[in-house]
C-alpha cells in the first residue's frame, strides 16, 4: 500500500474542499513548504501540513470524548488540574496511535498483523461509504474505534511482555480500552484530518521518523482548559475567549483584550460591532466572521477545550531538526570511531554505549542508530565477517537492529515521549519481526536529574530539608513504635544509638555541598556505622534503599507524616526498613519515589556502571531550555530547587534546567566520553552560566570550534543555539576550572577583521563609571499605570521615554506618559534623571545615544555620564561611529543573533583610544557641541568626519576601516518607530 493512500474515494477527497478545509486555512499547502511550482512539498512542509491539522483533529478526539461522556470525566469537570493533564494525556496518546498506525502502514509494517497492509486508509473509506449512505446515523454508530484498538492491540502483543507506557500501555488510559467512546463519525471527521490536505491525500511516507517528534510537540502546544463562562475560539491562533468575560469591559478595552489575548486586530467597523455589543450573543455575531475552523460554533459554560497555552514553553521541549542531530551526533560519535587513524572493527561498535538523558520521542538516538549502523557495516565489510543474512537480505536493517538493542539507552520524565522514542527506533530500524517491546530495557521512564547513587546511601543525608521542631519528637517516637520493627542488620548500631558527635533528634547544620559531579564516586556523607548490606545502602544497595533515601529530600513538611521523618539516630532503621510492606516510612518513600520518578543510573543501566571504567561512551541530545531566573523565568517547586542548589554546582548563577543537564551529562561519561548537546548559545558566554561552564569544565575539556546554528534553527523558536561538544578528562586530570567562554566557530571574519578584532579587544576599556542604569523597572501592573499618547491626560501626565525614542544623536517627544502616583514609591527623582548625561538604546545591535535632557525613561534605555576625560560630547560621538559599532557588534555574539540588547557589560568593554589617540578627545568634543543640541541626527559629511577621528584615535590601517566601511553599509540603523 502506497502512502499515498490512492483507494481514498474522490468523494471523500472532494468533500475536504468543500468543508473548507477546517484544519489547516485555505493556501496552508503553501505556507507549510509546496515548491511555487506546485509540486508535492517537502518532508518538512508534509510535518507541517500534518502538524497543523493534527492539532485540529485532536479538538475533534475531544468533542467526540465529550459526546459520549457529557460529564466530560467527571474529575476533569470538576476542575481538577490534575484530572484535565490525565485526561489531555489520554486523547493524545489516543491520536499519536492513529498516526503512528498511518506512518506504519505506509511503509508496509502492518502487513504481518491481522487487517494489516493499509486498514486506516480503508477503514476511512468504509466510513465515507457509510456517511453518503446513512448521513447523520454515524454519530449514533460506535463500532469504527474497535478495529483501531484490536490493531494497534494486535501490534504491541507481538512479543514477549508488550511494550510499557503512556502510548502502548493498555492500563495508562483505560478508558481507550473500554467502552467504545468515539462514534463512527468522529473518527471519520479525525481520519479525514490525517489523510486529507487541501483536497490530495497526505503523504506519509515522505516523512522522516523524526517528524513524529514535532507531531507530538505540537499537540503538547495545547492545554486542556474548562470554559468558565460562554466562550468563542477565534483567528488568526484559534485561542479560546471567554465572551461573557469580555462583555464586562468597556468598549475600547474589549479591543485590546482581543488583541492581547488573542492576537486578534479588527478593522473599524467590526471594532465598532464589537465595543457597541450588549449582549454575548451580539459580540458572537459581530466575531463571527474571525470564528476558527477548528471550533466554530459558542462553548457552553463548563466545556472542555483545548486551548493555544504555555505547556510546551514550561517544558522547553522542541523538536529538533535532523540537520543538527546529524551535525552533532557525527561530531559526537566521530572520534569514538576513528581512534589514532583507525576505523572501529564490528566488535568495538556493538561496545558503545549512547545515551539521550532527555530524549523526548527519540530524535538523537534515532540519528545514532543510523550513523553507528552504517560504520557497523562499513567494519563488517572490512572484517569480512558480517552476520548470516537471509537471501537478498540487506545488512543496514540487521546493523540497526543491532545497534539499537546493543548500543542505544535513553531516559525521559514523560510516558508518551519515551513510548514514542520506542516506537520511532522500531520504525526506523523497520524489521516487522521485532517486537514494539525490543527496547524496553533500554529507554526509561525517569527524572534524570533526580536520583542517587550506591555510594551516597550509607550516610545520612545532611542537606535535605527534613521537618524538625520540638513538638514533633513525641509524635514521631509514638508513630514508630506502632510501626513493625524490622530485623537490625547485622553491624547495624543498637536502636537509639547515634553516631558520635551527632545531635539527638536533631540534623546537623546544613553544609555546602560538595563541588563534586554526580556519580563521581565520593565518599558517603553522613552517619558512622550506617548499614553497609543491601538494605542500607553501600556497595549493594538496591532500588528500594536508594528510593528511601532520595525520599528523604522531598518528605512532607508538615502533618503526621513529617513527623516519621527520620533523624541521624533513626536513620539506620529508616534504611533498614526500606523493603517493610507495611512500614509507613517505607510506604511513603515508594510513593515519593513513583511521584518523582526517581532514576537511579546505576540500577537503571547496571551494564554501563558496573564494568571497570563506569559511564557511557556518549551523551547526545537536545534538553530542555527552561530558565528559572531573569523575565522568562518559569516556576520551580521549592524542594526542587533546594536539592539541585546542594547537589549540583551548576544550579548557581543563572539557574536554569539545560544548566543541569550540561552537569549530569558530564558526569554521567567515562574517561574518554563525548558529549554532544544542543544548548542556547548564552551558556557559552554570558557571565550569569559561569558557574555552569566551571561544572563542565571541571570534568570535561570543550572542542576547540563549537558550532553555532543561528537563531531561527527551531520552529517557533527566536533563540540563538549552539553545540557543545566535549570530550571527558581522566579523573587525574580533573581540574577547577575558570568560568571561560567556550569558544564558538566563527565563518564570518576575515584575516583582517579578526586581527583587528583581537588589537581592539587588548586595549584598556572605557571607565566603568561612564554607563550604569537608571530607567524605570516596569511590571505587569504598570501596563495599566503607562498609556501611549503624544500628549498628556490626566492621570497620565507625566512624559516617559522608552528605547525606540532614542535615535541616532536624536531623542524624541516621549510616545508615553505615566501615571506617576500609581507607581509612587519606585519612581526616580527628578534631580536622579536630571543627572544623566546621554540616553542610550538598549534594544539594538551596537551603541545609538542621544543627548538627555533630564526627562524620565524606562528600562528599555541605559544611561551615559561624563567624567574629567570624557565629556558627554565626545562620549556621544565616540559611541555613535562606525568603528565603535562594528567593535560591538563583531565581538558579543548577542548583538548579532537572537533579540539583540546593548548591555551595561557590553559598554564597560569597549576599547578606549590609545594614549596617542586620547588628544583627539577634545576634537570629538568639538564635534558634539556642534551636532548634540541640534537633535537632528547624524548628516552623511558629518559621519565621515567622525569615523575618520575615531578610526585615527584607535590607529586603523586602510584595510580595516575598509572592513568597518562594507560593515556600515550593510548594517542600517533601525527604523525611528523600532
Amino acid at each position: 500500500m502506497s502512502s499515498e493512500c490512492p483507494q481514498l474515494s474522490a468523494a471523500l477527497l472532494g468533500r475536504d474542499r468543500e468543508r473548507g478545509d477546517a484544519f489547516a486555512p485555505r493556501g496552508a499547502a503553501k505556507r507549510a513548504g509546496a515548491p511555487p511550482d506546485g509540486s508535492a512539498p517537502s518532508a518538512d512542509g508534509v510535518a507541517r501540513q500534518l502538524r497543523e491539522q493534527a492539532q485540529g483533529a485532536l479538538g475533534e478526539v475531544l468533542r467526540g470524548f465529550q459526546a459520549a461522556d457529557p460529564q466530560g470525566g467527571g474529575v476533569a469537570c470538576a476542575g481538577s488540574a490534575e484530572g484535565r493533564r490525565r485526561l489531555r494525556a489520554g486523547l493524545v496518546s489516543a491520536l499519536m496511535r492513529l498516526i503512528f498506525l498511518l506512518y506504519a502502514e505506509a511503509r508496509g509494517l502492518l502487513a504481518g498483523v491481522e487487517g494489516g497492509g493499509a486498514p486506516l486508509a480503508r477503514l476511512c473509506e468504509e466510513l465515507e461509504e457509510e456517511r453518503r449512505r446513512r448521513g447523520g446515523d454515524l454519530e449514533r454508530r460506535h463500532g469504527a474505534w474497535a478495529r483501531i484498538a484490536a490493531l494497534f492491540r494486535a501490534l504491541r502483543d507481538r512479543g514477549p511482555g508488550g511494550a510499557r507506557g503512556g502510548l502502548c500501555d493498555p492500563d495508562a488510559h483505560p478508558f481507550l480500552e473500554g467502552r467504545p467512546w468515539l462514534s463512527d463519525g468522529a473518527l471519520h471527521r479525525v481520519l479525514s484530518a490525517l489523510l486529507v490536505h487541501d483536497g490530495a491525500p497526505l503523504r506519509y511516507g515522505e516523512l522522516e521518523v523524526e517528524h513524529l517528534g514535532t507531531l507530538y510537540e505540537g499537540l503538547l502546544a495545547l492545554d486542556l482548559e474548562i470554559a468558565e463562562g460562554e466562550s468563542m475560539a477565534l483567528l488568526p491562533s484559534h485561542v479560546v475567549v471567554d465572551l461573557e468575560a469580555l462583555l464586562v469591559l468597556p468598549g475600547r478595552d474589549r479591543l485590546a483584550r482581543l488583541e492581547e489575548v488573542a492576537d486578534l486586530k479588527l478593522g473599524a467597523r467590526l471594532a465598532a460591532r464589537v465595543a457597541a455589543a450588549g449582549s454575548v450573543a451580539e459580540l458572537s455575531q459581530a466575531l463571527a466572521r474571525r470564528a476558527s475552523p477548528r471550533q466554530p460554533d459558542r462553548l457552553a459554560r463548563g466545556a472542555l477545550y483545548l486551548q493555544p497555552g504555555q505547556l510546551r514553553r514550561r517544558a522547553g521541549s522542541y523538536y529538533t531538526p535532523r540537520e543538527i542531530t546529524s551535525h552533532v551526533v557525527e561530531r559526537t560519535l566521530s572520534p569514538l570511531l576513528d581512534r589514532d587513524g583507525r576505523p572501529a572493527a564490528p566488535a568495538e561498535v556493538l561496545a558503545l554505549a549512547v545515551c539521550d538523558p532527555a530524549m523526548g520521542s527519540g530524535a538523537f538516538l534515532v540519528e545514532a542508530c543510523r550513523q553507528l549502523a552504517a560504520r557497523l557495516v562499513d567494519a563488517w565489510q572490512r572484517a569480512g565477517a558480517a552476520p548470516p543474512l537471509a537471501p537478498g537480505e540487506p545488512p543496514l536493517p540487521r546493523a540497526m537492529a543491532l545497534v539499537a538493542e546493543r548500543c542505544l539507552h535513553g531516559v525521559d520524565l514523560d510516558p508518551l515521549a519515551v513510548d514514542l522514542a520506542r516506537l520511532s527506533l522500531w520504525l526506523v530500524v523497520q524489521d516487522a519481526r521485532l517486537p514494539l517491546s525490543f527496547l524496553d530495557g533500554k529507554l526509561r521512564c525517569g527524572d534524570s536529574l533526580i536520583g542517587a547513587e550506591r555510594a551516597e546511601v550509607g550516610g545520612f543525608p545532611s542537606a535535605a530539608r527534613l521537618p524538625r521542631g520540638p513538638g514533633e519528637r513525641q509524635t514521631r517516637r509514638a508513630l514508630l513504635r506502632q510501626a513493625p520493627a524490622p530485623p537490625r542488620p547485622e553491624g547495624a548500631p543498637p536502636e537509639g544509638a547515634r553516631p558520635e558527635g551527632a545531635p539527638l533528634e536533631r540534623a546537623p547544620p546544613e553544609r555546602a555541598p560538595p563541588e563534586r559531579a554526580p556519580l563521581e564516586r565520593a565518599p558517603p556523607e553522613g552517619a558512622e556505622g550506617a548499614p553497609r548490606d543491601g538494605s542500607g545502602g553501600a556497595e549493594g544497595a538496591d532500588q528500594a534503599a536508594l528510593d528511601a533515601w532520595m525520599a528523604l529530600w522531598f518528605w512532607p513538611p508538615a502533618g503526621e507524616l513529617a513527623a516519621l521523618a527520620p533523624a541521624p539516630a533513626t536513620f539506620a532503621r529508616y534504611m533498614a526498613a526500606a523493603r517493610e510492606p507495611a512500614d509507613p516510612r517505607a510506604a511513603l518513600a515508594r510513593r515519593i519515589a513513583e511521584e518523582r520518578r526517581f532514576l537511579h543510573w546505576e540500577l537503571a543501566f547496571p551494564g554501563v556502571f558496573d564494568r571497570s571504567e563506569p559511564g557511557f561512551d556518549a551523551v547526545i541530545g537536545n534538553p530542555p531550555w527552561v530558565a528559572y531566573v531573569g523575565r522568562a523565568a518559569q516556576p520551580i517547586a521549592p524542594e526542587v530547587f533546594h536539592l539541585h542548589l546542594r547537589r549540583s554546582p551548576a544550579f548557581h548563577g543563572y539557574r536554569s534546567l539545560h544548566g543541569l543537564f550540561v552537569h549530569r551529562a558530564a558526569a554521567l561519561l567515562r574517561p574518554g566520553g563525548r558529549l554532544g548537546l544542543v544548548i542556547p548559545t548564552s551558556v557559552s558566554d554570558l557571565d550569569g552560566y559561569g558557574p555552569t561552564r566551571r561544572a563542565h569544565d571541571a570534568l570535561c575539556a570543550v572542542d576547540s570550534d563549537l558550532p553555532s546554528f543561528g537563531s531561527d534553527a527551531f520552529d517557533g523558536v527566536f533563540q540563538p543555539c549552539m553545540g557543545l561538544l566535549s570530550t571527558r578528562l581522566a579523573p587525574a586530570a580533573a581540574r577547577a576550572a575558570e568560568a571561560a567562554s567556550w569558544p564558538l566557530a566563527r565563518s564570518d571574519l576575515d584575516v583582517v577583521s579578526r586581527r583587528l578584532l583581537e588589537r581592539l579587544g587588548a586595549l584598556p576599556p572605557l571607565p566603568a563609571a561612564l554607563f550604569g542604569e537608571r530607567g524605570f523597572q516596569t511590571t505587569a501592573e504598570d501596563a495599566e499605570r503607562i498609556r501611549r499618547a503624544d500628549a498628556p491626560e490626566p492621570p497620565y501626565t507625566c512624559p516617559i521615554r522608552e528605547g525606540a525614542d532614542v535615535g541616532e544623536l536624536i531623542a524624541r517627544a516621549p510616545r508615553h506618559h505615566v501615571d506617576r502616583a500609581g507607581v509612587k514609591g519606585r519612581f526616580r527623582k527628578d534631580e536622579d534623571w536630571k543627572a544623566v548625561r546621554l540616553l542610550i538604546r538598549q534594544t539594538a545591535r551596537y551603541p545609538i545615544a542621544a543627548l538627555s535632557d533630564g526627562l524620565p525613561f524606562r528600562n528599555s534605555i541605559l544611561a551615559g555620564f561624563s567624567d574629567a576625560t570624557w565629556s558627554e560630547f565626545a562620549l556621544l560621538c565616540y559611541l555613535n561611529s562606525s568603528p565603535v559599532r562594528w567593535w560591538h557588534y563583531t565581538r558579543h555574539r548577542d548583538a548579532r543573533e537572537g533579540m539583540p540588547q546593548v548591555k551595561i557589560a557590553h559598554l564597560r568593554a569597549i576599547p578606549a583610544p590609545l594614549p596617542a589617540g586620547a588628544a583627539l578627545i577634545a576634537a570629538l568634543d568639538a564635534l558634539g557641541r556642534e551636532l548634540g543640541p541640534a537633535n537632528a541626527g547624524l548628516p552623511d559629511d558629518a559621519r565621515r568626519r567622525l569615523d575618520g577621528m575615531v578610526a585615527d584615535m584607535l590607529e586603523m590601517t586602510e584595510e580595516e576601516r575598509g572592513c568597518v566601511v562594507r560593515w556600515a553599509a550593510a548594517t542600517p540603523l533601525p527604523r525611528p518607530d523600532g
